[in-house]
């Protein structure tokens, strides 16, 4: 064999070795680690909250003092303020509370919640960010007894032998949950 047979046969063979004798085709690469390094989360929170000592009535009826016998159709009121904890750089939250709240076994009693930041009214939702670290929120927490049904209406509420009787409020909670800042 001559060498140039012997060269083109030797080249030959390095190309089918270089494409693995299956079609494969070799080639070059590389990669490089990218260090991952600290990230720091950021918190959400309220602090405990102080509250009025009572409930108090609100709205036009006649008794406006402290609540001692509710009546159904009585509106009562009580206001709470918080400090809001919070740090991230996209951090957005809302303020939150039931839409209504046990009273014993057989009412139901309509919560509503109106919020202020400092001394200006929030809009619903009522929304606070990490700007507002540390300003008081205050949640004015209204919760309205129904007038209820008659004894046999269905759901019968606030029947008659609920008179004289003992009932919890269910606590009220209010919350700051987190908004998605990407949604």
């Amino acid at each position: 064999m001559n060498k140039t047979t012997k060269g083109a046969f030797a080249a030959s063979a390095a190309a089918v070795l270089l494409l693995g004798g299956a079609g494969s085709l070799a080639y070059w690469s590389d990669s490089e680690t990218i260090k991952g390094g600290d990230v720091t989360a950021g918190s959400l929170s309220l602090d405990t909250p102080s509250c009025d000592a009572d409930w108090t009535y609100a709205g036009s009826v006649a008794n406006t003092g402290t609540v001692v016998r509710f009546v159904p159709g009585d509106v009562v009121t009580k206001s709470c303020t918080f400090v809001v904890r919070g740090a991230g750089d996209n951090l957005k939250a809302t303020l939150t509370a039931p839409q209504t709240a046990a009273v014993g076994a057989n009412v139901e009693a309509d919560v509503t919640v109106a919020y202020k930041l400092g001394a200006a009214d929030m809009t619903s939702p009522a929304v606070v960010t990490a700007a507002d670290n540390g300003k008081t929120v205050t949640a004015k927490i209204t919760v309205t007894f129904p007038f209820g049904t008659a004894e046999t209406g269905s759901p019968a509420e606030n029947i008659n032998n609920m008179q004289g009787s003992t009932a919890a409020l269910d606590d009220i909670a209010v919350s700051l949950v987190q908004i998605n800042p990407n949604a």
